[in-house]
């Protein structure tokens, strides 16, 4: 990297030269996320001003663009690398100041290359870019009281804001205290098309709708975009009425992708199960009906995958867990032996239909000569259900504050560590010795403690 000249400059500021400017691609946004697409993290870096660095090497190693001098940012380890010189080499600085960056080391995350082998890896990654891609143009942001609606004038607002703790001015200015300023366009613009910072580089979401652009450049008129690119959003059609929003959305059109349906295929889904994370799991002997099913379920949700196989292994067991939940209220439970819910009504009496089982324990049950307390006095027979279904709960309960006690890597052990500052305790003492960074959260450890677990 550049060492400083006796003024405190750094030596290649100025040898430094314009680029070309480049056409800016979709700048919409629904999550960070986002920025796990190889191709999300390439348009940051349209505006790249450091000739001597190809912006093409930057992101294939996990880097965006800040919009701050030269630095660039990991999207998987949080490091910032600045102050380039000719001849650096992305991928040897990023391993000589983050050694244990996951995308440096090999470990499997939640990467989408912009791949182009004819392979069914390569065909993954195509299908996670191209899903990406129709769902940011083609529904909108996903709020937590809603799910994701077709991006259409005709479909109503549901009146919820996505950020109503920003529906101020004065609120959403406070947000812009670390805005770049080479970005070109002024908070206040920003402001008054209702986005707010995200403290992300340029990225700006709107506290209404929750649609997000970045992107910026010199001239960009934010209630325009704002139009533009979320016709849909109630905030921005008080400031414009349709005809004018019409006109700016056919004189400057949105970027049009392949329309495809929400929901994966099936040959789809399979395909899942050549990504990374998903061999990841399965090698550490989960269900891979389990893995395919919890990755297509997020896929679907938030239109890109997990960032680590931490978080992969909590959508894995919440989905699981689901799934054991479905199948206790589906079926009646009776003395340990599942019964069919049919009701049979006789007259003014209705009665269960028994299970298809061996005569002996028809005999047992259904006997004329041999009857049980339970069936003389169907008080019993009820409470007796009941205190089953509680034990069951009780055991599940159980099963659960097992599992969240078993560290997350080995899934033998009990965590033992608990990193800080971020606190958290997923670990136990062997897994977690080897890690300088959070496996959860990606924060850097600045220490450990024991937690006194009794």
């Amino acid at each position: 990297m550049s060492s400083l000249q006796y003024d405190g400059l750094p030596v290649s500021q100025a040898s430094k030269s314009l680029r070309v400017v480049e056409e800016r691609g979709d700048r919409r946004f629904h999550w960070q996320s986002a920025l796990l697409l190889e191709s999300v993290r390439r348009q940051t870096f349209a505006d790249w001003t450091v000739p001597f660095i190809d912006p093409d090497e930057l992101s294939q190693v996990g880097f965006f663009y800040l919009r701050t001098e030269d630095h660039v940012q990991c999207v998987f380890c949080q490091g910032i690398v600045g102050y380039w010189d000719p001849g650096d080499q992305p991928h040897a600085e990023h391993r000589k100041h983050f050694p244990n960056c996951p995308i440096v080391t090999g470990v499997a995350t939640g990467n989408v290359p912009r791949a182009s082998k004819d392979t069914n890896a390569a065909r993954l990654y195509n299908l996670l870019s191209e899903y990406h891609a129709f769902r940011i143009a083609s529904t909108r942001p996903q709020l937590t009281t809603s799910n994701f609606q077709t991006d259409s004038m005709k479909v109503t607002d549901s009146g919820c804001l996505a950020f109503p703790h920003l529906n101020t001015s004065s609120s959403r200015l406070q947000t812009f205290r670390r805005w770049p300023q080479s970005v070109g366009v002024t908070p206040e613009q920003l402001v008054k098309a209702g986005f707010f910072s995200t403290g992300l580089a340029d990225w700006v979401q709107c506290f209404h709708c929750g649609g997000g652009l970045f992107g910026w450049r010199q001239g960009d008129d934010p209630v325009s975009d704002h139009a533009r690119f979320y016709p849909f959003c109630s905030f921005i059609r008080m400031l414009h009425d349709e005809e004018t929003i019409n006109k700016v959305s056919k004189e400057n059109p949105v970027p049009v992708v392949k329309t495809r349906p929400l929901s994966l295929s099936d040959q789809e889904t399979e395909l899942l199960l050549f990504h990374p994370i998903a061999k990841r799991l399965i090698g550490m002997g989960l269900s891979h009906t389990s893995v395919k099913e919890s990755l297509r379920q997020r896929l679907e949700q938030r239109g890109v995958l997990c960032r680590t196989v931490t978080d992969a292994l909590e959508l894995v067991f919440d989905y699981e867990e689901d799934q054991r939940r479905k199948t206790v209220v589906s079926s009646t439970v009776h003395d340990d032996h599942q019964l069919p819910a049919q009701v049979v009504k006789q007259g003014n009496v209705e009665t269960v239909s028994p299970p298809a089982a061996p005569m002996e324990v028809e005999s047992t049950y259904f006997s004329s000569s041999v009857c049980s307390p339970e069936k003389l006095n169907p008080h019993i027979n009820s409470d007796h259900t009941r205190l089953l279904q509680e034990v069951k709960e009780l055991q599940k309960k159980v099963r659960e504050a097992e599992r969240r006690l078993q560290c997350r890597q080995c899934g033998t052990e009990r965590v033992a560590v608990v990193f800080q500052p971020c606190s958290h305790l997923h670990l136990c003492s062997s897994c977690a010795r080897p890690h300088d960074t959070c496996v959860t959260c990606g924060t850097i450890v600045r220490g450990t403690l024991k937690p006194i677990i009794g």
